[in-house]
C-alpha cells in the first residue's frame, strides 16, 4: 500500500509539471546567483572540484525486482557507477577514470572510459532546443549498462537556502538538488537487460573546495550526507560535517537540513537531533562507518528512522579509499502523519577503534587506600558516543566494576578489590565502546599490588 502511494505522488507531480510556470529557462531562484542552463554546465573557471550526481530508486519491469543505482562524473576524471539488487541482495561497483568533456553552457557531460562513450545531458527537442530540466543519461561499465530518461517533478532546491555556502574549513561550494524526478529506461545487471522505471535525485556540485574519501592523515574535512523521498510529498537532504578533530560543529558550514514539501516549498534548518543506531566494519576495506540513523526536527514535526536495506553497498576506489554510498529504507512521522520513503546515503566519514590511556597508578596501595583511576580517549570522535566499562583483573580472571556514560575519575577502595579475590597483583581495564557495541577499545594500566 505505502509503495502505490508512492507512486500516487510521482504521477501526481508529474502531472502539475505539464503547466509549471518554472519549468523554462532561463531560471532563476530568487537570492540565488544560480542560473539554469548556465550553471547546469561545467564551470572551468573554478579550481577544485565539481561533479554531477544521480541516483535512482528503480523498479524493473521483467524481474519485478527493486533496484539502486548511483552514477556521478567528476572533473577530475573519476566516475562512480553502481547498481544494487535489493531484492536478491548483491552489489557492484564500477569505478573508473576517464577523459571528461562538457559545455559551459548547459549540461552535456560526456565522459571516455574503457568501457564506452558515458554521456549525461539535457534533453533536446527535434529543432534542437533544450528542454527545460528534461534529461538523458547513458553509462558502460563491463557487464553493467544504463541508459534514462529523466523529467524533473519539481523546480531545483539551493542548497543552504541560496545555493552557495562554505563547506567547513575545506573552501565553499555552489550546490543545487533536483530532489525528485521522474524515470524510465534499461538496464543491464548480471546478464539481465529489462526496462525500468524509478524516482530519481540529482546533484550538481562545485566550488573552490577540496573532500576525498582516500585519507591522508587528518587533511581532509569529512562528512555524512543523505537524501530523502517521503510519500508525502516531501524531499530532504541532512548534511553532517566533520571537523579535522572529528567534531561536528553546530554552524551552517558544518551541515544543515533543507526540506521541501509536498506544495514546493523549501525550509532550511541547522536545528537537528541525529542519533547513529549502529556501526558496521567493511570486511574489505577494513573501515567503520555508522550504520542506522534517526533525524529528529522539532520545528517540522519530523522524525524518522533510516535503516540500510543492507550492508555491502561500498564504492570502490584506489588507495583504500572505498565509501559507502546506499539504498536506505526510511519510517517516521511527519506533521502528525505517519511516513514512509526511499533514501540514499554517502558515508565518507570513517570510525576508529577507541584509544584509551589511563593515567599513571602507583605500584603498591594499601587496602584502605582509594585507587583514583583517571583515563582519557585519545581519538574521540563526536558521532560515536562512548560508554564505559571499568573491570579489575585478577590473574586470568577480570570482574566488572562499574559502567560509566561518561569519561570521568573513577575511585575504588582497594580493599574492595581484595574482599572479591585475594592476590598479590592486580591490573585495571577500561573498555569504551560505542552504542550497539560493535566498537570497542581497550585500555589496560600497570600492575599494582595491594597490602
Amino acid at each position: 500500500m505505502k509503495r502505490i502511494t508512492f507512486i500516487f505522488v510521482i504521477l501526481f507531480l508529474a502531472g502539475v509539471v505539464s503547466g509549471a510556470q518554472w519549468k523554462k529557462y532561463p531560471y532563476q531562484e530568487p537570492g540565488s546567483s544560480i542560473i539554469f542552463p548556465r550553471d547546469e554546465g561545467r564551470h572551468r573557471a573554478v579550481a577544485n572540484l565539481e561533479w554531477w550526481y544521480v541516483i535512482f530508486h528503480a523498479k524493473g519491469k521483467i524481474t519485478g525486482h527493486d533496484y539502486s543505482i548511483l552514477v556521478t562524473h567528476f572533473n577530475n576524471t573519476f566516475r562512480f557507477f553502481t547498481i544494487t539488487d535489493l531484492t536478491e541482495k548483491t552489489h557492484e561497483s564500477g569505478t573508473t577514470r576517464g577523459k571528461l568533456q562538457a559545455s559551459s553552457q548547459y549540461m552535456d557531460v560526456n565522459q571516455f572510459t574503457q568501457y564506452g562513450h558515458d554521456s549525461f545531458r539535457i534533453k533536446k527537442d527535434p529543432q534542437g532546443n533544450l528542454i527545460p530540466f528534461e534529461y538523458e543519461i547513458e553509462t558502460h561499465h563491463d557487464s553493467m549498462y544504463l541508459k534514462a530518461d529523466l523529467v524533473a517533478l519539481r523546480p531545483p532546491m539551493m542548497v543552504m537556502e541560496n545555493g552557495n555556502f562554505k563547506v567547513g574549513k575545506s573552501g565553499m561550494t555552489y550546490y543545487y538538488s533536483l530532489t525528485r524526478l521522474k524515470a524510465q529506461g534499461i538496464l543491464t545487471y548480471q546478464g539481465v537487460t529489462e526496462p525500468f522505471e524509478a524516482s530519481a535525485w540529482l546533484d550538481h556540485q562545485w566550488g573552490p573546495f577540496f573532500v576525498s574519501p582516500i585519507e591522508v592523515g587528518k587533511l581532509f574535512e569529512s562528512y555524512e550526507w543523505f537524501c530523502i523521498q517521503l510519500d508525502d510529498g516531501s524531499d530532504i537532504m541532512l548534511i553532517n560535517i566533520y571537523d579535522r578533530k572529528f567534531r561536528l560543529p553546530k554552524t551552517p558550514d558544518y551541515g544543515a537540513v533543507e526540506i521541501v514539501d509536498f506544495n514546493n516549498l523549501n525550509q532550511h534548518t541547522t536545528k537537528r537531533k541525529f542519533k547513529r543506531l549502529g556501526y558496521w566494519q567493511d570486511p574489505v576495506s577494513g573501515h567503520i562507518m555508522s550504520m542506522g540513523w534517526k533525524l529528529e526536527v522539532d520545528e517540522w514535526d519530523l522524525s524518522l528512522n533510516l535503516e540500510p536495506d543492507f550492508y555491502e553497498q561500498m564504492v570502490k576506489m584506489p588507495l583504500n579509499g572505498d565509501f559507502w554510498e546506499g539504498s536506505i529504507s526510511v519510517k517516521g512521522h511527519h506533521k502528525g502523519k505517519s511516513v514512509t520513503g526511499r533514501a540514499f546515503g554517502e558515508l565518507i566519514h570513517r570510525f576508529q577503534k577507541p584509544i584509551i590511556k589511563i593515567n599513571q597508578l602507583k605500584n603498591n596501595y594499601y587496602k584502605n587506600e582509594m585507587i583514583k583511576v583517571k583515563f582519557r580517549i585519545k581519538n574521540p570522535d563526536e558521532g560515536n558516543p562512548l560508554k564505559f566499562r571499568i573491570y579489575y583483573i585478577d590473574g586470568n580472571n577480570q570482574h566488572l566494576l562499574k559502567e560509566i556514560s561518561q569519561v570521568e575519575e573513577v575511585h575504588i577502595m582497594a580493599g574492595d578489590l581484595m574482599a572479591v579475590a585475594y592476590k598479590k597483583t592486580y591490573q585495571l581495564k577500561v573498555e569504551a565502546l560505542s552504542v550497539d557495541e560493535s566498537i570497542i577499545g581497550v585500555g589496560l594500566s600497570q600492575n599494582f599490588t595491594i597490602k
